[in-house]
């Protein structure tokens, strides 16, 4: 019960747990029916693998209810506290929040997609769809286009390939060609500003961290676009962004003993 062959060969029971773990949290909790309508797979199926995973302490179960098990978080702190990035990074983004009064994020890439490794909240920040720990496509990103400008042409390709350039709002670019125009200007400035292309009335601005010409990720301020004006965000949040990523850059050439 494989799929192919070679270093692309799965295993098809793996594959239908982590289908059924992602079933469970997109629907916050389900019941084995519940499941069943969402999933194509028997019920007996179902019931097997969430035995096994109730089993190992993966799900709760209350009455007819599943639900995922805080096993997940244990796994999930451990990944992100071994990043020596997000570590070396919270510091600085609390600095950035405190000075900016919105949220500072750091962004890695992972799998083609844009992770969100860790924030800081000042005292204006106002809480959108993201969490620490969720993902987006890298397109409609300050951050995630920063990533995509520091890439190598041919892991763009493959990533747009994958994942395509759906659209999120009216902004979103959703043009390969409008994409890699914009790569390219992002490269000469050094910045990058989403402009409502996530979320409408939401602009952020963000710089990228590299270290030995290498892309490790990117850091941004993003806030209400009323109040994180295009003006604003260069003339004010830019030279900070700038500094902090900087200071990003000389901690990992020399981290911390």
């Amino acid at each position: 019960m494989a799929k192919g062959d070679g270093p692309d060969r799965r295993v098809k029971t793996t594959d239908t747990l982590f289908e059924i773990i992602e079933a469970l949290q997109s629907l916050n909790g389900a019941t084995l029916a519940e499941l069943a309508d969402e999933l194509e797979f028997a019920k007996s199926t179902i019931h097997s693998h969430l035995a096994t995973l109730e089993h190992n302490e993966y799900v709760v179960r209350t009455g007819d209810e599943y639900e995922l098990g805080l096993k997940f978080l244990e796994h999930g702190m451990f990944v992100k506290n071994n990043r020596e990035l997000a570590r070396l990074a919270k510091p600085v983004l609390e600095d950035l929040a405190d000075a900016t009064g919105e949220v500072a994020w750091l962004i890695v890439e992972e799998h083609g997609t844009a992770v969100y490794l860790e924030k800081a909240m000042g005292e204006r920040a106002v809480q959108t769809h993201a969490s620490v720990g969720g993902r987006a496509r890298l397109h409609h990103l300050a951050t995630g286009k920063l990533i995509l400008a520091y890439l190598p042409e041919e892991r763009v390709d493959e990533i747009i390939d994958r994942h395509g350039l759906p659209e999120r709002t009216p902004h979103t670019i959703t043009d390969p060609e409008e994409l890699r125009a914009e790569l390219e200007a992002i490269r000469e400035d050094g910045i990058a500003i989403n402009d409502k292309e996530t979320v409408a009335g939401l602009r952020a601005i963000g710089a990228p961290v590299i270290d030995d010409e290498t892309i490790h990720g990117a850091i941004c301020v993003s806030g209400p676009a009323n109040r994180l004006t295009v003006e604003r965000c260069h003339e004010e949040i830019e030279p900070l962004l700038l500094e902090a990523t900087n200071e990003l850059e000389l901690k990992l050439q020399s981290p911390p003993n």
